[in-house]
């Protein structure tokens, strides 16, 4: 009898469904996966609805479920990789209330400002491994109590989207979050594992509204009976608690220590790094600009955050006139660094790291008559990567056993020039990971630990692929163009004196 782990991959733009077995490998044939798209509105909103996350989960739960051959499997649990920082509203019955609000939600940026001037932001980012920014918690407590009054008294508990799937699967109210998920809330209190209870009395918020934190993984078996009667295979599976994309990306995609630094580039990006929590605290004045969250209890997870990444190239897609695919990556790479002679500030989406100013936003400076669609892409791929350059700069003196970073997502996979780029901009090595599917990976990988099918993430092998050097000339002059990209943005976001 084979022993297979189900993972649910829920990212901000679609949801998947995987079997793994204990090796590491994918089941042939059981990915499915639903694409959908989040609700945005023009004063910077970014909202799902639950039922639409919920359903569209379920059917690849559905399809994966049916892509097993009758007999010689049994699935041993279920775990679950969630995007950071989302959360929604439940009401006593632990129906939703509210939408499922996005990390990449801006409208909580005037009381991110506001509470910046109320509280120590240093220290809270010392405790909480988060700066006050409209991406976490605080600021959109903030700004729904402010904007949304009623609909804010009326919340019982406020929840991530996977607390709120397995409510509804396992017919519970009283679903636990992970410690990776409340390390990223902007709430939590990184070298206690709990919720910050000073910052909570600071907000007058209720600690009855947010979930009891389950130090283990593993939140229980037993489906609720419409659930046991559609998924009768996982009648007896452990479903385990959601765990942080990110954090699921690193263990993944074999970086699941200190030794590797994980490079995600897909629609959003991230530097990351996982060291163990017994090491003790890491923020402090060095360190402005990254963030601290939890793999789990034993394992923290450090590193930058962007909210711009493949985006940037697909906004480009819709709005200029480009030649196809192959042309342009032909064309991009027999130029070199900065020969466009722009200078491009990837903030479409706002900014996270390095900066996190909530004022930030996407320019373009040095067009002229001559400037075709080509040169802005080039500047635009460059832009993001030296936005990584900044954060490594900063990640990896505190980290130097790191000796090569691994990346994964498939931006970099689709463009050799691209991932040339980012090994020239950060002066490190770069390999791709072959997984194409990492989060979903080392959310099984972690639910096997969890239950003991597997000692350690570590213990399981990933398949690297090609490598790419950084070239020294190049990296000098990428030297010189992220001194002009960070003159540029100070000049336009600074702060007001």
């Amino acid at each position: 009898m084979q022993r297979l782990v189900l993972s649910l991959d829920i990212g901000t733009s679609s949801a998947r469904a995987i079997l793994w077995a204990a090796d590491g490998s994918a089941v042939p044939n059981s990915l499915v996966q639903h694409e959908y798209r989040m609700t945005t509105t023009a004063d910077g909103g970014v909202e799902m609805d639950s039922d639409l996350l919920l359903q569209s989960i379920e059917e690849c739960i559905d399809r994966s479920l049916n892509s097993l051959p009758a007999g010689g499997f049994v699935v041993e649990a279920v775990g679950m990789s969630t995007y950071w920082h989302s959360m929604l509203g439940l009401d006593e019955n632990h129906d939703p209330i509210t939408p499922i609000f996005s990390w990449a939600d801006t409208r909580p940026a005037h009381d991110a400002q506001t509470l910046k001037l109320q509280v120590d932001s240093d220290d809270i980012y010392r405790r909480t491994g988060c700066v006050i920014h409209p991406s976490y918690y605080p600021a959109r407590l903030q700004w729904l109590r402010r904007t949304r009054a009623e609909t804010f008294r009326s919340v019982k508990r406020w929840v991530s989207p996977g607390e709120f799937l397995l409510s509804r699967w396992l017919g519970r109210t009283d679903i636990s979050t992970s410690v990776s998920m409340a390390s990223g809330t902007g709430l939590f209190n990184q070298d206690n594992c709990t919720w910050d209870l000073d910052l909570v009395t600071e907000l007058n918020l209720d600690l009855e509204l947010l979930p009891q934190i389950g130090p283990k993984l593993q939140v229980g078996t037993g489906l609720a009976s419409n659930y046991a009667e559609r998924w009768p295979s996982l009648k007896s599976a452990q479903f385990c608690g959601p765990v942080g994309d990110g954090a699921c990306g690193n263990m993944g995609s074999g970086c699941s220590t200190a030794e590797h630094i994980a490079l995600n580039l897909g629609t959003s990006g991230a530097l990351r790094v996982v060291w163990p929590a017994s090491s003790g605290a890491l923020l402090n004045s060095n360190t402005q600009g990254l963030w601290n969250y939890h793999v789990d209890q034993n394992r923290r997870i450090t590193g930058a955050a962007f909210s711009d990444g493949g985006s940037v190239y697909q906004w480009m897609c819709r709005i200029l006139r480009l030649p196809d695919e192959q042309t342009l990556e032909r064309e991009i790479a027999k130029r070199g660094p900065g020969d466009h002679g722009l200078c491009f500030l990837p903030f479409l989406a706002g900014e996270r790291s390095m900066g996190w100013n909530t004022e930030a936003r996407g320019a373009i400076l040095g067009m002229n008559l001559d400037t075709d669609g080509i040169s802005i892409v080039h500047a635009a791929l460059e832009a993001v990567a030296l936005r990584f350059s900044l954060a490594a700069a900063t990640l990896h003196p505190i980290f130097k056993q790191a000796t090569s970073v691994i990346a994964s997502g498939g931006a970099l996979a689709h463009s050799p020039t691209w991932a040339q780029m980012f090994a020239d901009c950060m002066n490190l090595p770069i390999t791709l990971a072959r997984e194409p599917e990492a989060s979903s990976r080392g959310a099984a990988l972690l639910a096997m630990e969890a239950i003991g099918m597997i000692q350690s993430v570590t213990d399981v092998p990933v398949a690297t692929g090609v490598t790419y050097s950084p070239d020294a000339v190049k990296t000098e002059r990428y030297a010189q163009l992220l001194a002009q990209q960070e003159a540029f943005y100070h000049a336009l976001f600074a702060p007001k004196q």
